[in-house]
């Protein structure tokens, strides 16, 4: 490790224990629905085309936002709309423009299946201003993944949209690294590149919701290292903004070498979530049994400000493998999202899962 990245990694505690303290809100979450027009092979929520969940109410949405805005500096917190497929929720970008109306940035996650011209000029006029596609390898290893055999060309169509209708301030591709597409990453870099897009975020699969059974989406420890070489060497290039995501702490020697940012799990720190039944969360793939509150019934700036303690102090979290674990002040658990609930213990420990902190030094 180089001296700079040692200073760096040192004072990561401080800086965590500094944004618990203040907790300032700066993305909030909707998950606007659970239908979804693709059935993905990894999905969190379980999302399906014709779900009987009822969505997240307009109007509460609304009334959460203004409360909001009373409190704090509504220029500084991101909302994003997620699901399902927010393109599945009605008068989706009718939402946007309330949202652009109360002068919050704004943007979304989608798999970009339902996208058209029209609908491009919709969010345009919405305000949107950041938004995330999916796009999980080539043809056949992408429309595997979203279950849906024209899923891939409707994402890249997307993209390729987007791209020339350069009205929002960030948009990101996003890849789920698998068994099935990991040795096709140099040829997706390519692709990605040739499109135009500028920024690719990579991420591993967690074992949770449908992903538990699918055994083709989790990689062995020599092919997460593999990611992790590949990752380093491309963005070396310089030629596209690439990172992996911040899935779960990597150790010592890999932290800065694939992401530009250290890890820090922000879940009820800096990110809140309000799920399809209104209830008060951080990020949307934590357990349900975290909820806060729930805003049909809750002030969700009294929440926030008087809640939220068990993300906030992660000590109670220090059992098991993490117990006496040298690394506990840098990683803290791990991301909240992986915590096992009914067996007290984090789900995946990627360094130990992975043999992280026994690698060579990345030069």
């Amino acid at each position: 490790m180089g001296l700079l990245f040692r200073i760096k990694h040192s004072l990561l505690p401080l800086h965590q224990k500094s944004a618990r303290k203040l907790h300032e809100l700066k993305y909030i979450f909707f998950e606007l629905t659970h239908k979804c027009n693709a059935n993905c092979l990894h999905c969190g929520s379980d999302c399906i085309k014709d779900s009987e969940t009822p969505d997240l109410r307009q109007d509460a949405i609304l009334k959460v936002l203004e409360e909001i805005k009373d409190h704090y500096d509504s220029h500084r917190i991101t909302v994003v709309l997620s699901g399902g497929e927010p393109l599945c929720y009605p008068d989706v970008f009718k939402l946007g423009r309330r949202i652009t109306g109360l002068e919050y940035p704004w943007g979304m996650v989608t798999n970009g299946y339902a996208w058209t011209y029209q609908k491009i000029q919709e969010a345009k006029r919405a305000g949107l201003q950041t938004i995330t596609v999916s796009l999980d390898g080539l043809e056949e290893d992408h429309d595997w993944l979203r279950g849906h055999k024209n899923s891939f060309r409707r994402a890249v169509g997307t993209i390729e949209m987007l791209v020339k209708n350069r009205f929002w301030q960030a948009m990101d591709v996003v890849t789920c690294v698998n068994r099935r597409n990991i040795q096709k990453l140099d040829e997706l870099y390519e692709f990605i590149k040739n499109l135009g897009v500028e920024r690719w975020r990579l991420f591993t699969i967690s074992p949770i919701g449908r992903a538990v059974c699918q055994p083709d989406l989790f990689l062995d420890q020599q092919e997460f290292v593999f990611l992790m070489d590949r990752i380093r060497e491309l963005k070396k290039r310089k030629e596209i903004f690439l990172n992996y995501s911040e899935s779960g702490y990597l150790g010592p020697k890999l932290e800065l070498c694939v992401r530009d940012q250290q890890y820090f799990c922000r879940a009820g720190i800096n990110v809140a979530g309000i799920m399809v039944n209104g209830d008060i969360l951080a990020c949307p793939n934590i357990d349900r049994r975290f909820k806060q509150g729930n805003i049909y019934r809750d002030s969700f700036v009294d929440v926030w400000e008087s809640k939220y303690q068990i993300f906030r102090d992660r000590s109670w979290m220090r059992v098991a493998e993490c117990e006496k674990c040298s690394e506990w002040k840098f990683c803290q658990g791990n991301s909240f999202h992986l915590w096992d609930v009914d067996n007290n213990c984090t789900k995946l420990c990627y360094c130990k899962r992975y043999g992280l902190m026994d690698i060579p030094d990345f030069p």
